[in-house]
């Protein structure tokens, strides 16, 4: 688990108009075998533009030619947003085409006997480790993401826009220094994009409550889990850690925290960070360079939303606070 010292992203551009630069350079990324056709007479032929953020890669990816690779799965889930062109997956027995504006799942670790043809290709990727999407569904962290599958490549209905939704709301964070490098706010967003991808693509990795959860739901499993959130709020912990310091499985936790408090973990641990904050901007003197985004960042918070729970808490404007 992560602390809350801010880490930069990691940010990484490639662009190349040659042939064969381009033809290795997509099958070291993504370890495909590729057929390139169709090139342009001018510009470039793949622009690419990647960061990458604790558990989240995103990418831009631009690819000018016709591009016909067969699919193999890897160990993070891939999710596709196409911007302009298309995209076909074949598997012989039926064919998934994606146009401007179609989400998709581009790679995960069970994909395999696939073929892709793209033409004039502009995507947004997001990666996530399939071991991610494992501890958001519940199941055992020790899981890697091999013991469940993913059964579409297309979202339920509805589901492409709020994929779309979730990620601009992730690009705008990493789009900002500060909030780009917190961890308190990257390993938010990054669970927060798998349990996106868990509710709209079909799958086996969510299951159901069991009935211990209930029993298990009572005021030791809750005293556990607050002690844990109280000892720990400047670390990235999510609603797995929670349960697993309170040695019961995250929907038991989630019950204990709604049955005797009326809220959830992650509530309770939004409260201890807000405190936090708090504390540190009443303890700021003049001269120390102490900034109301900087705090934000650092306990979990983007600017807005902090405002927003600050003034909410405590009657008064954080930067309020800092003056007084």
């Amino acid at each position: 688990m992560a602390t809350g010292t801010p880490i930069p992203a990691r940010r990484f551009r490639y662009t190349t108009a040659d042939r064969m630069e381009a033809s290795d350079f997509l099958d070291r990324a993504y370890g495909a075998r590729l057929r390139l056709g169709g090139f342009p007479d001018t510009g470039p032929l793949v622009t690419l533009d990647q960061v990458q953020a604790g558990a989240l890669t995103l990418v831009d990816f631009r690819l000018a030619s016709d591009l016909v690779f067969e699919a193999t799965g890897q160990d993070d889930v891939m999710i596709n947003t196409v911007l302009d062109g298309s995209m076909v997956y074949d598997s012989g027995k039926a064919g998934h085409g994606f146009r401007p504006g179609d989400v998709g799942i581009g790679n995960h670790p069970h994909m395999k006997d696939l073929v892709a043809r793209s033409h004039a290709l502009h995507l947004h990727t997001v990666g996530l480790p399939a071991s991610l999407l494992t501890e958001v569904a519940g199941r055992d962290p020790a899981e890697d993401g091999s013991s469940w599958e993913l059964l579409s490549l297309r979202p339920v209905d509805g589901g492409d826009g709020r994929w779309r939704r979730t990620t601009r709301f992730v690009d705008d964070l990493l789009a900002e220094p500060e909030t780009a490098a917190s961890p308190l706010l990257l390993g938010p967003a990054a669970r927060l994009l798998a349990a996106t991808a868990l509710t709209i693509f079909p799958n086996t990795a969510v299951a159901d409550p069991a009935a211990a959860d209930s029993l298990d739901a009572h005021p030791g499993t809750l005293r556990r889990a607050t002690e844990f959130i109280d000892s720990h709020p400047d670390l990235d912990i999510g609603v797995a850690d929670i349960a697993r310091a309170a040695s019961v499985t995250p929907r038991a936790v989630q019950l204990a925290f709604r049955r005797h408090l009326d809220t959830t973990p992650t509530a309770y641990l939004r409260q201890v960070r807000l405190a936090q904050a708090h504390r540190q901007l009443r303890d700021a003197t003049s001269g120390d360079g102490v900034t109301v985004t900087a705090v934000a960042a650092r306990w979990g918070f983007t600017p807005s939303r902090f405002t927003e729970h600050y003034r909410a808490a405590y009657g008064v404007l954080p930067s309020h606070t800092l003056r007084t």
